[in-house]
C-alpha cells in the first residue's frame, strides 16, 4: 500500500522513514569513558598551586572542616596526616561485635599515613548543612543528602621519604625520591605521595578512581591494573608472587598530550591508574572490584570503592551506622562488602521484597551520607560538654 509518509513500527515506536535521525546528545563521559575522566580529575587535582604544591593541597582537609569554626584554606597547607582509618575502623568493629582483633595491615606498620581533602563545593555543602558536627548530622537523619555535581574529594596516602627504599625493594633511593614522587612535609618529616583516590559527583553515585605510584610493589597484585585510556597496556595481570613490582605504565599518546598541556609537575608521570569504577556490577552481574594496594592493603580482593562508600551512613544519634559490619574477618583475613547496596543496611523490615519506603513494617535505621564516610566518622561531637574533638584530626 502506498503511503504519503512512509512509517515503520519498531518496538512500539513510530519511526518516520526517509527523515534524518534526531541529533543525540553526547553520552556522559563519566559513565562511557571513566578512565579518561579519571585522568582528567587526577590532572585537575594535581595542577600546580604555587611552589611545589598541587591544587588538592589548597583544598580543605578533614581537620579544616570538622571543627567548631570550619575555614576553607586561603592557600596551600601541609598534609594533615593521620594513621590509616580503615584498620582502626576494622578493629573497632570487630571489638564491638566481640570478635578477635585483627592485626594491622603491613602498610600501617611501614609508617603509612593518609589524609582526605574536599574541594570548595564539597566543603560548602557540608558546612551549609551543618554536617561537620554531631548535632547537624543528627538533624539530617531521614533526609536525602546529595552533594553538588562539581564536588570532588581526594584521599592521599603518604609514606616517609626515608621509608621509600625499603618499601620499593630498593628500586628507589632516598636521593631519587624528589625526582620521582610528589613530596611535601608535615611536622618536620618529608613524605612521599604513594597513592591517591579521586572521586567526583559527576554522576549520582559519584565517579571512583584510584592511582598508585609505578614503584608500588603490590600495584597490580590480586586484581590486576586496568586503564583503557592512559596506559599502552590496558590490562596488567597480577604476578603469581605478591609484592614483586610491575613494569611502568607507559602512557598513551592521548594521555601524554593531556599531561604535556597541563600545568603539572612532571613527577606525576610516574603515577598509574589502577582502576576506575562507575557501577556496582558489570554487564553480566559480576561484582566490580577496585582496590588500592596501599589504601586497601589486606583486602584488595574484596574491595569495591562504590560499595564501601555506599555503606557510609549514620544512625539517629549521628554516629556511624555501618561500623561493626564494615569488614568481616575469616580464615583468609579481612573481607569487605561487594556488589549492590542492601536495604538491610538502612532499613529494618519484615517480609519479603518488594519493599519500598512507605510500606508498613519498614523502619529506617540509618541515613545514607551520599557515599561520604567523612560525615559520620569525622563530625566533631558538640552534643557533649565539653565538646569532643573530631576523631579524624591530623596527627
Amino acid at each position: 500500500m502506498r503511503r504519503s509518509i512512509d512509517t515503520l513500527l519498531v518496538c512500539g515506536l513510530l519511526v518516520l522513514l526517509g527523515l534524518p535521525a534526531a541529533a543525540q546528545s553526547p553520552p556522559n563521559p563519566a559513565m562511557s569513558a571513566p578512565d579518561q575522566v579519571a585522568w582528567q580529575l587526577f590532572i585537575q587535582a594535581n595542577t600546580r598551586a604555587g611552589g611545589s604544591n598541587s591544587t588538592f593541597e589548597t583544598w580543605a582537609s578533614d581537620t579544616d572542616l570538622f571543627q567548631p569554626n570550619p575555614q576553607f584554606p586561603a592557600a596551600a597547607t601541609p598534609p594533615s596526616l593521620r594513621p590509616p582509618i580503615l584498620p582502626q575502623v576494622a578493629r573497632e568493629g570487630v571489638q564491638q561485635s566481640g570478635g578477635l582483633l585483627p592485626a594491622l595491615p603491613p602498610g600501617a606498620a611501614q609508617g603509612q599515613m593518609e589524609e582526605t581533602r574536599h574541594n570548595k563545593p564539597t566543603f560548602d555543602f557540608i558546612v551549609q548543612n551543618n554536617l561537620y558536627k554531631r548535632s547537624g548530622v543528627k538533624a539530617a537523619f531521614g533526609k536525602q543528602l546529595s552533594f553538588p555535581v562539581d564536588s570532588i574529594e581526594v584521599k592521599g596516602n603518604w609514606m616517609p621519604v626515608s621509608d621509600i627504599p625499603q618499601f620499593t625493594n630498593n628500586k628507589v633511593t632516598v636521593a631519587q625520591v624528589p625526582q620521582l614522587y610528589h613530596v611535601n612535609s608535615a611536622a618536620g618529616v618529608q613524605y612521599a605521595l604513594v597513592s591517591m583516590h579521586v572521586i567526583s559527583k559527576q554522576v549520582p553515585n559519584w565517579t571512583w578512581a584510584t592511582f598508585e605510584h609505578r614503584f608500588n610493589p603490590g600495584r597490580c597484585d590480586i586484581i590486576g591494573c586496568r586503564d583503557n585510556f592512559g596506559a599502552q597496556t590496558a590490562f596488567v595481570p597480577s604476578n603469581r608472587i605478591a609484592g614483586q613490582g610491575y613494569p611502568d605504565c607507559v602512557k598513551t599518546a592521548a594521555l601524554t598530550a593531556m599531561l604535556s598541556s597541563a600545568d603539572i609537575d612532571p613527577v606525576y608521570n610516574n603515577y598509574c591508574l589502577k582502576g576506575s569504577q562507575a557501577d556496582f556490577v558489570d554487564n553480566v552481574g559480576l561484582d566490580i572490584r577496585v582496590g588500592n594496594s596501599v589504601t586497601e592493603d589486606g583486602f584488595v580482593a574484596t574491595s569495591s570503592c562504590i560499595t564501601c562508600h555506599g555503606r557510609a551512613a549514620f544512625k539517629a544519634d549521628g554516629t556511624p551506622a555501618s561500623q561493626a559490619g564494615f569488614l568481616s574477618f575469616g580464615p583468609n583475613g579481612p573481607v569487605a562488602p561487594l556488589g549492590p547496596l542492601l536495604p538491610e543496611w538502612y532499613w529494618k523490615f519484615s517480609g519479603q521484597p518488594p519493599i519500598f519506603e512507605g510500606k508498613p513494617g519498614l523502619t529506617r535505621i540509618a541515613t545514607a551520607a551520599d557515599f561520604v564516610w567523612s560525615i559520620p566518622f569525622c563530625a566533631y561531637d558538640d552534643t557533649q560538654t565539653p565538646v569532643q574533638p573530631t576523631p579524624c584530626s591530623g596527627k
